[in-house]
């Protein structure tokens, strides 16, 4: 009995002891964190949640332990298909060691990427990704100044989004639109006015102080509850229409852009007052597609990198500004409603800003000896035949001068524009199957009927004349040859146009039809004035 008394007060003497000796350890430790700054000392002030604050505080360094044993889990999970476990124990993750960047980068790329394509379904495939990026949204915002997980998400964005890489890519194109449509309220919103707009509650109250007509009605409508009603607001895409009708137009308009923005900031971490740079910076982007979201967290990383240089962020803007350039509007069939109908086509106004960053990358030291010249060639060439055929002649004109002052590009050294541009459309078409020129026929002619459909008569009259110029090249060089001859080049159209109009929303389909229609009646009156002067010319003695 005496032995195991004595034992018992040994234990406890020593656990004692280690007590005391941890406060000591943990004073100097907390010392040495803080000389060294080895964590942020307004951490909190940075918008970090109020748990990874109180793990902080409660678990000092055993955090690093349960973490390692909570990632180890976390990998046996994902092994065993067990992957909405894995979303709670990636989060305890992140709040236990909120500042390993790399490791919230990982896990994020690793649901919108692995977990993601392990899910057949496209809504599936969607909600992973979707839940990788809110992963990095929350990483951002623990690691303001790392530039690290500022390139992660702008990657998921341009690349897992953007590109076409994924089977389910138009299903999360057409979802991520649908949703933000929906937060923004139109198409294109004033993101001046969304800046000027009041930010946080206590802003709003400033707005309308005590006593004023807005104040009076809103505290009337949500009896001191402004939670409640911007929790209204995000599940009807507006303000209350009892609510509405109580408030002038310029309040009621101050309020919805209030809500709005507040939206943003939760859903998708993003200010106006950044894109609103972004837009006077690169000029106007489409702020439903990825490609403008990849920009804005590029931009936002590099701007908080030393002396603003960073080359993986520099390449991401570039590569986005070159991804909008090509298909960075997004043409819908109903004004400000997203459907699965809509049309990609370029957004020609980046197009200056892209190239300015290839001229400062090229002229910079220590990208000197990179492949960025022939690259830089590439993109001279599609912004010249892009800016021709969608009217931009002029524009056009200055980036074919480039090809010819700046490149070694040898048809640019005898060919006209017209030329440099037909023969760039035309490539192969002398020498090439009678299947590869009429793809491309096709695609050309598709194009110009849907452009009529989404309303962009100039583009598609611009895509319609230049698939005529191929057709008659190709006619003229394979002349007499039956086996490779074409349809004619009225029957191609019809055939296309009628395939869009069975196919496509009522929307597309009557406009298309309305086009058909009034082409058809300036036909018959051509016929009907030609038949009448050859008439006339025929009576004339």
């Amino acid at each position: 009995m005496k032995n195991r008394y004595a034992l018992f007060f040994s234990l406890l003497a020593g656990t004692v002891i280690l007590l005391f000796a941890n406060v000591f350890v943990q004073g100097r430790m907390a010392e040495v964190v803080k000389e060294d700054k080895l964590v942020d000392e307004n951490f909190a002030a940075e918008g970090t949640p109020p748990v990874v604050a109180v793990s902080t505080m409660a678990l000092g360094g055993f955090r690093g332990l349960i973490a390692d044993i909570l990632w180890i889990r976390a990998g046996d999970l994902q092994q065993q298909g067990k992957y909405y476990e894995l979303v709670q124990l990636s989060d305890w993750i992140l709040k236990l060691q909120p500042k390993f960047a790399a490791a919230a980068a990982h896990m994020g790329w690793n649901m919108a990427y692995n977990v993601s394509v392990a899910c057949k379904r496209p809504e599936d495939r969607w909600r992973w990704v979707r839940r990788g990026i809110e992963l990095m949204q929350e990483a951002v915002t623990m690691n303001p100044n790392d530039p690290e997980v500022y390139k992660e998400l702008a990657w998921i964005y341009q690349h897992k989004l953007g590109n076409v890489l994924d089977d389910a890519q138009r299903y999360y194109k057409e979802t991520m639109a649908r949703r933000l449509m929906f937060l923004y309220g139109k198409h294109y919103p004033d993101w001046k006015a969304w800046a000027d707009a009041p930010a946080t509650e206590a802003e709003l109250k400033d707005r309308f102080p005590v006593g004023s007509d807005a104040r009076n009605a809103i505290e009337a409508y949500t009896q001191g509850d402004l939670a409640r009603l911007f929790g209204e607001f995000q599940m009807n895409g507006g303000l209350p229409k009892e609510l509405a009708e109580k408030l002038s137009p310029a309040d009621a308009a101050v309020i919805d852009l209030h809500f709005r923005r507040r939206w943003l900031k939760k859903d998708w971490n993003v200010e106006p007052e950044l894109i609103a740079k972004i837009n006077e910076t690169y000029g106007e982007l489409d702020w439903l597609l990825p490609e403008s979201y990849a920009i804005y967290w590029a931009y936002d990383g590099l701007s908080r990198t030393p002396d603003r240089e960073d080359l993986p962020l520099t390449r991401l803007i570039l590569q986005s500004l070159v991804a909008s350039f090509n298909y960075g509007r997004m043409l819908l069939p109903k004004e400000n409603e997203v459907s699965d109908f809509f049309l990609l086509v370029p957004n020609t106004g980046v197009v200056d800003a892209a190239r300015k960053i290839y001229k400062d990358i090229m002229a910079s030291d220590q990208y000197a000896h990179s492949p960025f010249e022939a690259l830089y060639e590439n993109f001279l060439i599609d912004a010249t035949v892009t800016l021709y055929t969608y009217s931009q002649k002029d524009q056009a004109a200055k980036f074919y001068n480039e090809i010819k002052t700046e490149t070694k590009n040898k048809n640019a050294k005898t060919m006209t524009l017209d030329q440099f541009v037909l023969n760039e459309w035309e490539d192969d078409i002398v020498s090439g199957d009678f299947k590869q020129i009429g793809n491309e026929l096709e695609g050309l002619m598709f194009t110009s009927c849907l452009l009529i459909g989404f309303g962009d008569r100039e583009a598609a009259a611009d895509h319609l004349a230049l698939a005529l110029r191929v057709y008659n090249t190709y006619a003229k060089a394979h002349k007499g040859v039956d086996r490779v001859s074409l349809p004619s080049f009225e029957e191609m159209k019809a055939q296309t146009a009628q395939a869009i109009i069975e196919n496509y929303p009522p929307e597309i389909a009557n406009r298309l039809r309305a086009e058909l229609a009034e082409d058809q009646r300036r036909k018959e009156e051509s016929d009907a004035r030609n038949a009448a002067q050859a008439g006339q010319e025929a009576a004339t003695p």
